[in-house]
């Protein structure tokens, strides 16, 4: 429904018009009404309504001279004039100015609805150029963001073309990050409130959960109230807390790429200070180079995950020298790996039970890669090391795992002799039943399918060292049949122990 506002210095013609002219059956309505055209200025710059219906005689500002301040400002608005008989010379000049018509006193209302039926053919085509106009500015806003060189150059050039005046606007540029792990569009409530605080303004995607916002830069205005607003309002709207990373440098949009950059080397900022943060381009640290010196180097790789408190004081005080130096993304994750690839090596040391409890290397590493903050690694490293800690505990305080943690060292050690299952239950005071029963509850496997991986590890391990023949290696991994052996070996890796070798080794 389209708007008007009404302008009489009459005021029983003002109420006249205003109640008892049938405007819903127009599709038009009032937006507000005023009786000189000072006052009327004052609210349509408030209010914008799409007609400004106004008489031509007034007191203290005419008609001719309102039409000329919203003409100048609000060349979309539409004027249409109340006239007099006597007054046509009034309104000859404001329809050469750019009014769409006039309408004689008294109004006639077959008169006045043609007269809207106009406008509103009017308004709806401008409202198309506009909207068309709109996109085709937006559009080449976020391809001067997006790139840079001849490209943007090109873009900043049909921008000027299209809108002289933003040859001189200077914009402010915010990087705004959500942390959700659900898809979103914070587009509609940015745009929401900047509507609601009668702010101008672009935004546009940039990436998953990442936006563009630029403003026009207004001298004195409070940006700082504006973020904290749009922080909550996108918290409110879609659960996230979000970083709004904000470039110091206001300037033209010919360097927007520019401003990109430094929104979004304050924005990063959030990788050490976590999400939720409002963060100025002269807020972040320029980041330190190799931050670990050699005995730094060497000591982390000695945490032993073992030992819950020192594996812990160790990481923390490893991620807080990680945060302070501000190193690099790919310094913290090779850290954070490096350390995961020591709380594997303990795991592998353990029964197959562990393993299922704990999980593998290669999902730990998922998990780990997708956290987008220093402390959410921290935090994923000391939960897995409690993890690890708290098995420990159970484990230790579970008898018949001791018993057969006993039998799988034994077959560790004595893996060359001829072991029989007799043998290993004499050893822990068991019966060979219940002894195979608890080892494979507790190992997961049978005592024949440990003896025979512990072997086949051990015989690749051999094969490396060509001064051995295959039956020396066969006879040191307790199989004095070399065929048999062999054949276990092809069965196994899909390849003979020679064939391993020459390939493999």
């Amino acid at each position: 429904m389209l708007t008007i506002f009404l302008v009489e210095d009459e005021m029983i013609e003002l109420e006249l018009l205003r109640d008892h002219i049938d405007w819903a059956g127009m599709g038009v309505r009032v937006a507000g009404t005023a009786k000189n055209g000072r006052k009327a200025w004052e609210q349509i710059q408030l209010l914008k309504p799409d007609i400004v219906l106004t008489d031509v005689r007034m007191p203290i500002m005419d008609g001719l001279q309102l039409a000329s301040l919203v003409q100048a400002n609000y060349s979309w608005m539409k004027i249409v004039f109340l006239s007099g008989h006597d007054e046509f010379g009034y309104v000859k000049t404001a329809l050469q100015a750019g009014a769409i018509g006039y309408l004689l006193k008294p109004i006639d209302r077959a008169e006045l609805a043609a007269v809207m039926a106009k406008v509103r053919d009017e308004v709806e085509k401008e409202n198309l150029l506009r909207i068309s106009r709109h996109v085709l500015i937006e559009k080449r806003i976020e391809e001067l963001y997006k790139s840079g060189g001849e490209g943007a150059e090109q873009s900043w050039k049909e921008l000027i073309r299209i809108e002289p005046p933003f040859a001189e606007k200077r914009f402010v540029t915010a990087l705004i990050r959500g942390d959700g792990s659900r898809e979103a569009d914070i587009q509609p409530t940015v745009r929401s409130l900047l509507s609601a605080n009668a702010m101008d303004g672009f935004v546009f995607r940039l990436g998953e959960r990442e936006w563009v916002l630029a403003v026009p830069e207004t001298p004195g205005a409070d940006y700082g109230s504006c973020w904290q607003a749009l922080s909550g309002a996108i918290k409110l709207a879609c659960d996230w807390n979000v970083t709004i990373g904000v470039a110091d440098t206001a300037a033209a949009l010919n360097e927007a790429h520019g401003m990109l950059r430094e929104a979004g080397r304050a924005a990063e900022e959030s990788f050490y200070v976590g999400h939720g943060h409002i963060i100025r381009s002269g807020q972040a640290h320029e980041g330190a180079g190799d931050v670990f010196t050699t005995e730094d180097a060497a000591l982390l790789k000695e945490l032993n995950v073992h030992d819950r408190s020192a594996f812990a004081s160790g990481l923390e005080h490893y991620f807080d020298m990680l945060v302070r130096m501000r190193a690099g993304r790919r310094k913290v994750h090779e850290v954070a790996l490096e350390l995961l690839r020591g709380i594997d090596a303990a795991c592998s040391k353990l029964e197959e039970q562990a393993r299922k409890e704990m999980g593998e290397l290669h999902d730990w590493s998922r998990e780990l890669l997708q956290l987008d903050t220093a402390f959410g690694i921290k935090g994923y490293l000391l939960g897995l090391a409690g993890k690890f800690g708290d098995y420990l505990e159970e484990r230790g305080q579970d008898r018949h795992l001791q018993l057969v943690r006993e039998v799988a060292e034994h077959i560790d050690n004595a893996y060359s002799e001829p072991l029989t299952i007799e043998q290993l239950a004499a050893k822990v005071y068991i019966s060979p039943n219940y002894l195979r029963a608890l080892f494979k509850e507790k190992q997961g496997c049978t005592i024949h399918e440990y003896l025979t991986r512990v072997r086949l590890a051990k015989a690749v391990e051999l094969l490396a060292d060509r001064t051995l023949k295959i039956h020396d290696v066969a006879r040191k991994v307790g199989y004095d049949n070399t065929s048999y052996f062999c054949s276990f070996f092809y069965k196994t890796q899909g390849v003979t122990p020679n064939e391993y070798r020459k390939k493999f080794l």
